[in-house]
């Protein structure tokens, strides 16, 4: 425990002794003779310096805001130049106005100090970008004046009246008007300072605290005053009035930095561990630093790996870095939240594919039937509309079958032949209309060629002629091959020849079908076509427009 007392209080205790050690060498300093008087001033001066200097180093080191720390190294400076005035002043100077002019310099510190405490109180809460506002640069001017004020004195006498025969001074002088408004001026500085800070204070419960600045306060007022009456225990203890007010001036902001008043970054390797954070941070080896209570012991390999790229420390904490100066800092993000997400959203997505899978497979078997249903439904058509040619068909295959003549046989078969082309092509013609309205005229030419081949079994002649890139309405092309299939089952038997031709009138085709037979096939004309007979052969006329549009 005392130990621990110790290293928490080591700089106070630093600067205990070191203002005990140049106490010690002050009286020293009385009771010394001849050379070593100066000696041990020095040596108390250096102490005083390199005290307020390491002080100085310090609350910049543990100063927060930027402008804050800018503030308070600067009124470190100035409590070094202070110093480094009144040493001067007392070992080395002896001309009486340099003597003096050195003791009116005291006033720049001590003006300034408190001036530079009210800038730094007004700065504290805001953003690091924060800059004070420009009437502020107004309060120079009351200090820069009362400043030159008491360097002046000698002119005007109005802060410290001298005897009118001193030539150099001593404690025979008194204060004048000048005096008191430099004593006002540092004394509401002082305390604006101090309240601003109290009513800026968020930290909970530090204002059970606030008074502590107060106490150097006070202490340095009832100094000033017990001084300014010349007490002689006072001035033979403290007659240092330089250190005295750099020592109170340091207390009241040092105080300010205890109780919160001025944020600082103390105690933060504390916080660090006992944080919630689960972070760690490691030096330029990768080795660990400092580790808050609950981060997740990692290996080597993992602190390295993480410097480049996050990593998992389980299933359910992922390690990141960042680097800081002269290492990295290491976190541990718990994401078993997400875990938890993601793997719900595998198991979604395990049960959307296996829907989709039943889904594909209902339409897969729902596609099948409807092809079956279409199948049926065009089978049922065709066998509708060739209903007559299947029944011709079945008669001649009967007549096949009780005919004993070879040759008529023959014929007999190649007739079925020509009706089951005709069948076949109907079928395809009529699958096509299904699909579309229109179709190229060839898929008419390949229903005339495949009945032009069976009809050369009985040995007709077969010719035709069609042009080619034309559309055509697929129903147009339905009549025109049904109209067709009807003339040659009305002469199978003594048809000799068939020539179809087809040629481009503007915007119509003209498609005619000639027969070469002794049946007479007048009765087959309709108003749908055009019929004639000319030298032996029955012509049959189908005007139809291009594009689908039949005449």
């Amino acid at each position: 425990m005392l130990k621990l007392m110790l290293k928490k209080h080591s700089a106070l205790i630093l600067a205990v002794l070191a203002v005990a050690l140049a106490s010690v060498l002050r009286q020293l300093g009385f009771m010394a003779d001849g050379i070593f008087i100066p000696i041990w001033g020095y040596l108390r001066a250096a102490v005083y310096v390199v005290l307020f200097a390491a002080w100085g180093v310090s609350v910049r080191k543990r100063t927060v805001h930027p402008q804050v720390r800018a503030y308070l190294t600067a009124v470190s400076v100035l409590m070094v130049f202070w110093i480094t005035v009144r040493t001067i002043r007392y070992l080395l100077a002896q001309d009486p106005w340099l003597l003096r002019h050195l003791w009116y310099l005291y006033y720049l510190p001590m003006l300034f100090i408190p001036l530079l405490a009210v800038f730094l109180s007004m700065s504290l809460g805001k953003p690091e970008t924060y800059r004070l506002p420009k009437w502020t640069k107004l309060l120079y001017i009351p200090t820069v004046l009362l400043f030159l004020l008491v360097l002046t004195n000698d002119l005007h006498r109005l802060v410290f009246v001298f005897p009118t025969n001193a030539a150099v001074w001593g404690n025979d002088y008194s204060y004048g008007i000048g005096y008191c408004f430099v004593l006002v001026w540092i004394i509401l500085c002082a305390a604006t300072a101090i309240i601003t800070m109290i009513c800026k204070c968020r930290i909970p419960h530090s204002r059970k605290f606030f008074a502590l600045p107060f106490i150097p306060c006070i202490l340095a007022l009832v100094y000033g005053a017990l001084y300014g009456l010349r007490i002689s225990w006072v001035r033979t203890l403290a007659g240092d009035v330089t250190v005295v007010y750099c020592l109170m001036f340091a207390a009241v902001l040092e105080s300010c930095i205890a109780c919160g008043l001025i944020p600082s970054n103390t105690g933060y390797e504390k916080l660090f561990s006992v944080s919630r954070l689960g972070a760690q941070i490691t030096d330029s080896t990768n080795a660990v630093c400092l580790s808050s209570a609950n981060a997740v012991e990692l290996t080597e390999s993992q602190r390295q790996s993480a410097v480049s790229h996050p990593v998992f420390a389980d299933s359910n904490t992922i390690i990141k870095s960042h680097p800081i100066r002269c290492g990295n800092v290491l976190w541990q993000e718990d994401i078993t939240e997400l875990a938890d997400a993601i793997e719900q959203i595998k198991e979604n997505s395990r049960d959307l594919a296996e829907r989709n899978r039943i889904r594909q497979k209902n339409l897969e078997t729902k596609k099948k039937l409807l092809s079956l249903q279409e199948k049926n439904r065009a089978s049922d058509l065709l066998h509708i509309k060739t209903a007559a040619q299947i029944d011709l068909i079945d008669r001649l295959l009967t007549r096949y079958d009780e005919e004993t003549d070879g040759e008529k046989r023959e014929r007999l078969l190649a007739g079925a032949s020509v009706v089951g082309a005709y069948i076949k092509r109907y079928g395809n013609l009529l699958l096509v209309s299904e699909r579309t309205e229109s179709a190229d005229i060839r898929d008419l030419s390949r229903c005339f060629e495949e009945s032009f081949i069976n009809l050369e079994l009985l040995s007709v002649n077969c010719h035709h002629t069609l042009p080619s890139n034309l559309s055509l309405r697929t129903k147009d092309m339905l009549h025109v091959y049904r109209k067709f299939e009807q003339i040659v089952e009305a002469c199978l038997y003594d048809l000799q020849c068939v020539w179809i031709s087809a040629r481009e009138k503007g915007d119509t085709v003209l498609l005619a079908a000639e027969f070469v037979c002794d049946t007479d096939l007048s009765p087959l004309a309709s108003d749908k076509n055009r019929f004639s007979f000319e030298d032996g052969a029955y012509r049959f006329t189908f005007e139809l427009q291009k594009d689908g549009e039949s005449a």
